[in-house]
């Protein structure tokens, strides 16, 4: 601000260089902050369910059939508690392909890898028979077209005969890798 006399009176005058300059600065912060809080346009949230195949136990391996096809497996796991229910947790990691098209191929689709936490509950009978089975499965981060990725896939074992099927579902946002950081960074921690 200038001070200018004017007729023996003293003005306080706004200094409009400065003005302009706070002005500016001020419109671009709130555009900063606009873009750093708004997803991509272009993001889209997609419900997915399907099954789950155990290719080899031991090596914590499995194929996804449905919304997701691919490849999973198991990086991590630690037993938190065996009775009265036994509890774990993890990592995990699919590579592979979101469905749109439903038709069973990757053809077109978006694909990439996508990474997971879990945590796992589940009631044994005597002799480890499976009574059911559950696992939460939050995004916690991706590449190829998942990089930015959000979402939740729950999954439920159900003991069928000697083997066990497990169903999942939930929902995947593609495109959004400006809140996905963000809404990764608030998420609860479970287990």
């Amino acid at each position: 601000m200038s001070v200018i006399s004017t007729r023996g009176a003293l003005v306080v005058a706004p200094n409009k260089s400065r003005s302009a300059a706070v002005l500016v600065c001020g419109l671009a912060l709130a555009l900063l902050v606009a873009l750093g809080f708004a997803g991509r346009a272009d993001a889209a949230t997609y419900v997915v369910s399907g099954k789950q195949t155990v290719v080899d136990e031991a090596k914590g391996t499995s194929k996804m059939t449905g919304g997701l096809v691919g490849d999973w497996k198991i990086t991590s796991f630690k037993t938190l508690a065996k009775a009265p229910l036994y509890r774990a947790k993890g990592t995990e990691r699919f590579e592979g392909c979101l469905d749109r098209g439903h038709d069973g191929s990757c053809s077109g689709d978006p694909s990439g890898t996508l990474k997971f936490e879990f945590v796992y509950w589940a009631k044994f009978e005597a002799g480890d028979s499976l009574v059911w089975g559950s696992c939460l499965h939050p995004v916690t981060g991706g590449s190829g077209d998942f990089a930015g990725a959000n979402g939740v896939l729950a999954m439920v074992d159900t003991p069928e005969g000697k083997a066990v099927t497990t169903r999942y579902s939930g929902n995947l946002t593609l495109g959004g890798s400006a809140g996905a950081a963000a809404a990764s960074a608030a998420r609860p921690r479970c287990g």
